[in-house]
C-alpha cells in the first residue's frame, strides 16, 4: 500500500496535490472492519510511507492513526452501505492528517507555510481523496462481503 502511494498514486496530480490513497483504505478498513483491526495498518504503512519519501519518522503514521479513531464515528453495520458517510469522513480525515505531517515537519525545522499549503495542497488533496473514496470504499466493501 505504502509502495503504491509513494510510487504510482503520488504521480497523479490535481491542481498540484495528489491522492492520498493510505489515507482513503485505513479510513475505509476501521469503517468496515473497525479501529482495533485498521490501528496496526495505519502505523506500519504510515511508516513505511515516511521511510520511502523522507518525511520525519512516524508523521504519516500519527496521522493515519489518529483517522482511524476518527472513522470510529461510523459503524459497519448501520454505514456499511452507504457511500457518504466514509467520504465526509475522509474530508474530515484530510485535513486531520495533513495537520500531524506539518507539525512533524515544523518541528524538524522545515518551514511551513500552512495557509498556502491550506489552499493549494490540502484542499485539492481533500477532493481528490473523496473522488478516491466513492471507488475505493464500495470495492472494499464488496470484496469483503465476498470472503465472508
Amino acid at each position: 500500500m505504502a509502495l503504491v502511494q509513494a510510487t504510482l498514486v503520488s504521480r497523479v496530480r490535481f491542481m498540484g496535490a495528489c491522492p492520498n490513497l493510505l489515507l482513503v483504505i485505513v479510513v475505509s478498513w476501521a469503517l468496515l472492519r473497525g479501529v482495533l483491526p485498521a490501528l496496526p495498518i495505519a502505523f506500519v504503512s504510515g511508516l513505511i510511507f515516511d521511510l520511502l519519501v523522507g518525511l520525519p519518522l512516524g508523521a504519516s503514521s500519527l496521522g493515519l492513526m489518529a483517522t482511524t479513531f476518527l472513522a470510529g464515528l461510523g459503524t459497519r453495520r448501520v454505514f456499511s452501505s452507504n457511500v457518504i458517510w466514509p467520504a465526509l469522513l475522509v474530508a474530515l480525515a484530510t485535513p486531520i492528517y495533513a495537520f500531524f505531517v506539518l507539525v512533524a515537519l515544523q518541528l524538524t525545522d522545515t518551514a511551513v507555510h500552512w495557509a498556502e499549503i491550506a489552499v493549494q495542497v490540502v484542499a485539492p488533496e481533500l477532493v481528490l481523496n473523496v473522488l478516491l473514496t466513492l471507488i475505493v470504499y464500495p470495492s472494499m466493501r464488496r470484496l469483503m462481503d465476498i470472503r465472508h
